[in-house]
This record gives structure tokens, C-alpha cells and sequence, in this order.
């Protein structure tokens, strides 16, 4: 992983006090409106996915400690480590969509080759966690008016990541490199 970090420091080049970026950009293919659509959907559905996470844990269902009862481990670890990728890829996913430049090899990388294993995890969490409050549906003996919602909210958040990731997939296809010594963009 460092050695993947170092080498971003090859692509830029000091000149007195200022630094300019001397290596490869990447741009989209897509055109512009199509681009802001996907880019809309993609954020919009993990801020989506966000706001259904919090609202599992205000579900009340026991299985997250909803009547005071002690919660299983194989429902709450996958639940409390859910947040990390969710937030994560929604916060890059954000940072993303407001940008309009063309992106550097370290932006291109991060917000772009990075996120599929961060919504991967999200994805596999989501299914551990629904997993789990199946389990807990029926070997916990738990009330199931509560259970059912929380289930379906999990159902949901797992689609709305999906539909994130399909639209990360579209993205990436659309991804073209310029060389640095044709364009610049610096000036």
C-alpha cells in the first residue's frame, strides 16, 4: 500500500513554492447530462443507504437490544462495522460528484479503484447483517412485528448499495485517459 502511495509523489514536479501536477488525467467518455444523472443516483442512493442504517438501529427490534435484551454478536458486529464502509464510500462518493476537473492519478485512484472493494464490504455486511436478523427471527424466539421491519429495511439498504455499485460500474466504464504531454490543465 505504500509503495502504491509513494509513487503518487512521481506525478507531481516543485517549481519554487508551487507544485504542478505533471502526470496522467482521467476524464469521462459520458456526456455531461448523463454523467450528472449517474453521478446523482450514485450519491443519492448511499446517502440513501445511510439514513436506512440509521433507521435499523431505531427499529426496535431485539435483535439490536430494541427491549432492553441482550444482543447477539453475529447480529450487532456486522450492523456497528456496516458504518465504516457506508460512510466512507458515501463520503468519497460525495467528494466525487462536486468535482468538475478532469482527476489526477491519486483522485482517480481513490474515488474511483478504491471504492469497489468499499462497496463490496458494504455489500457483504449488509447481507451478514441480514443474515443474522434472520437467525435471530428464527432461533431467537423474538417478537416478529419489530423483526420483520428491521429486515426489511436491511432488504433495502442492501438494494440501494446494489444500485450504488451498478452505478460505480458505470463510471468506471466511462473513464478515459489524457496524456500529460497532449493536455494540460494546470494553466
Amino acid at each position: 500500500m505504500f509503495q502504491r502511495t509513494r509513487a503518487y509523489a512521481d506525478d507531481y514536479e516543485r517549481i519554487g513554492s508551487t507544485v504542478r501536477y505533471k502526470g496522467k488525467y482521467y476524464r469521462f467518455t459520458m456526456e455531461q447530462p448523463a454523467l450528472n444523472r449517474r453521478k446523482a443516483v450514485y450519491a443519492l442512493s448511499l446517502l440513501f443507504a445511510l439514513v436506512l442504517f440509521v433507521a435499523i438501529g431505531f427499529s426496535g427490534s431485539l435483535a439490536l437490544g430494541g427491549g432492553g435484551l441482550p444482543t447477539p454478536a453475529y447480529v450487532v458486529l456486522p450492523y456497528v462495522v456496516l458504518l465504516l464502509p457506508l460512510g466512507l464510500g458515501f463520503a468519497r462518493a460525495l467528494l466525487f460528484v462536486f468535482k468538475t476537473r478532469p482527476l489526477e492519478f491519486a483522485e482517480y485512484d481513490k474515488n474511483l479503484v478504491q471504492q469497489k472493494g468499499i462497496l463490496l464490504v458494504a455489500l457483504g455486511l449488509c447481507g451478514a447483517l441480514l443474515l443474522g436478523l434472520f437467525l435471530f427471527l428464527f432461533f431467537g424466539g423474538a417478537d416478529k412485528g419489530g423483526q420483520w421491519l428491521a429486515i426489511a429495511e436491511t432488504a433495502v439498504c442492501g438494494g440501494c448499495i446494489f444500485l450504488a455499485f451498478r452505478q460505480y460500474h458505470a463510471l468506471f466504464g466511462a473513464i478515459s485517459i489524457d496524456e500529460a504531454k497532449r493536455v494540460r490543465y494546470d494553466i
